[in-house]
């Protein structure tokens, strides 16, 4: 997964003043905080955006198992989509596939494989206004941006998949919401990121005083980051409990 520095750097790689700025800023900010496949970012289509209870969310259709799902979107991410929506209307593309090409001619670029970028090794794709972006183009443009932002791990749109799944849990603590956001059929898939509790957990304890220190306890105030693990805790099932106590080390 991306650092919130790391994730900061990645966006700031899109210029979002021109059309193409506006359209993958948005699909970064989908697949980062909504935790879109690319699969699912390429089906979506206009009419899959819509307002419920004053807030964005995506309907995602025939999802990775055939799973349909709604996805909220924070409003930092729905502005950034409605700002390629209304740059999308100026382009006079209708009611198609929701992030698509605009401009014709040929969209060239490096080969993401499994080491990165290949240098020597370019992809080729004709543009068409209105058609919708390739898994290809997305599987490219992610590490190309991470590369420009000097991130040295290597970065694809799953690694961004990750960084929603991570970030979403450590604000909620809830591994059934999670599981939600992502579209698991099994919940057992989504607790591979119950670790990030632990972890936090882990950091709480060290902050925790030593009650015979008194003169150290005096000046020492629990803060919300040493109270907000243990709340989460609290409001987790005996199902997610169990999962942190094996990963902590404990007995349950």
């Amino acid at each position: 997964m991306l650092t919130a520095d790391e994730l900061e750097a990645l966006l700031t790689q899109v210029q979002p003043t021109s059309p193409t700025g506006l359209r993958n800023k948005a699909i970064l900010k989908v697949m980062a905080y909504g935790g879109l496949r690319v699969s699912e970012v390429v089906a979506l289509t206009a009419k899959d955006v819509r307002r419920d209870g004053g807030r964005t969310v995506l309907e995602i259709r025939d999802g990775k198992g055939g799973v349909d799902r709604t996805v909220p979107l924070a409003d930092h991410v729905a502005e950034s989509l409605q700002a390629w929506q209304a740059a999308r209307r100026e382009l006079g593309v209708g009611n198609g596939h929701l992030f698509c090409t605009i401009r014709k001619g040929k969209s060239v670029h490096p080969v993401a494989t499994a080491d990165g970028l290949a240098a020597d090794q370019v992809t080729t794709s004709e543009l068409t206004p209105g058609e919708p972006l390739t898994a290809r183009y997305l599987q490219n443009l992610v590490p190309r941006l991470a590369e420009k932002a000097g991130i040295e791990k290597r970065v694809t749109p799953h690694v961004l998949r990750h960084t929603a799944a991570t970030m979403t849990l450590r604000a909620v603590g809830d591994v059934r919401r999670v599981q939600e956001l992502l579209g698991h059929a099994d919940v057992r898939t989504t607790q591979i990121y119950t670790h990030v509790l632990a972890e936090d957990v882990a950091e709480a304890i060290d902050q925790v005083p030593d009650v015979e220190a008194r003169e150290a306890l005096a000046s020492v105030e629990v803060t919300n980051d040493v109270q907000a693990p243990a709340a989460r805790i609290a409001a987790m099932g005996p199902e997610e409990r169990a999962v942190i106590a094996k990963l902590l080390g404990g007995d349950g």
